[in-house]
């Protein structure tokens, strides 16, 4: 009989250490479970409040404009019921203009003001990483505009941009006429999307500083002892490590973007006319306003579809930039 080979003793070896091993860690395993299932209403109990709290102020809500986007129901006509017209409601809000208006204004205002604030969030941090004494109270005063309430900022902002505010009197000072950020519909969309750039901007900045200081050294240093410039270190070193911090802060801003109210309600209230109308004061005003809930309820489900629908293409976006990564 010939003995074994060294790699089948090995692999023998290996097999009965694991046999044994299976052997041992079923009893503990066994164990393990029966004490999660002695555990089990320990965890209820104590889980139990927060999923009734989240049942009456998340779930309920959701199910009950879910019910009523298929009804006809205006709120202010006495002794009315909730009448059923099936996807009524649906038709009748993708008909309207104004629906159809707030929502394209909703895009361009989401894509346009994400895209300049990871633009300038970028610089900002790009720029605020050496760590001096001085860049540390430059970030401290730029996160200023972070912490404001949306109000107070809408109620600062239509001051300076009044007909006769600072912004029109820094612009005579240079030669320039008087923008009417109130009355023209273009510089109205302007300048609400100026106020949530100014706004907004240093929360990228602080991810994207955060971001910057966790990435690892070495392949910056090999980068700079092969003779890279500081643009080709950027473009294929640094931007590819941020791209899924990139995506996710973008899809935290979009979704944030998107659902803009008090700002533009305290600045503009929707106009000139239907400039700054956005989904968001859409919905107010059908519901809070004109009372019609199944068209408010209506356009709010369709809304949040939009919004998941945009989350998952961004997640998957995410998930693929770190496997490449």
């Amino acid at each position: 009989m010939i003995p074994p080979r060294g790699t089948e003793l090995a692999t023998r070896r290996k097999q009965a250490e694991g046999n044994l091993l299976a052997v041992v860690s079923s009893p503990a395993r066994r164990r393990r479970k029966s004490a999660r299932w002695t555990e089990s209403p320990v965890f209820v109990l104590f889980l139990l409040p927060a999923v009734i709290f989240l049942a009456f102020t998340s779930i309920y809500p959701l199910a009950r404009t879910f019910w009523l986007s298929f009804h006809s129901w205006f709120m202010n006509r006495p002794n009315t019921d909730p009448q059923w017209v099936g996807l009524g409601e649906y038709q009748a809000t993708l008909a309207d203009e104004v629906f159809r208006t707030s929502a394209l204004n909703t895009a361009l205002f989401g894509v346009g003001t994400v895209a300049v604030e990871i633009l300038l969030g970028l610089a900002l941090a790009l720029a605020l990483t050496s760590g001096g004494g001085g860049i540390r109270v430059a970030r401290s005063i730029l996160l200023v505009p972070m912490i404001m309430t949306p109000v107070v900022v809408g109620v600062l902002w239509r001051i300076l941009l009044f007909d006769r505010g600072l912004v029109n009197h820094l612009l005579s000072l240079i030669g320039l006429g008087p923008v009417f950020w109130f009355v023209d519909p273009f510089w109205a969309f302007a300048g609400v999307m100026l106020v949530d750039i100014w706004q907004w901007t240093p929360f990228v900045m602080i991810v994207l500083t955060a971001a910057l200081a966790s990435l690892p050294g070495e392949p910056f240093r090999a980068a700079q002892i092969d003779g890279a410039s500081r643009w080709q270190i950027f473009r294929y070193i640094t931007l590819p490590m941020l791209t899924p911090v990139l995506l996710v802060t973008a899809l935290l801003r979009f979704m944030d973007a998107i659902k803009v109210f008090d700002t533009i309600y305290v600045l503009t209230g929707g106009g000139p006319g239907y400039a700054t109308e956005m989904l968001s004061s859409y919905i107010y005003k059908q519901g809070l306003r004109y009372f019609n809930i199944g068209g408010a309820a209506a356009a709010s489900w369709m809304f949040l579809l939009v919004i998941v629908g945009i989350s998952i293409v961004m997640v998957r976006l995410r998930a693929r930039a770190g496997r490449v990564e």
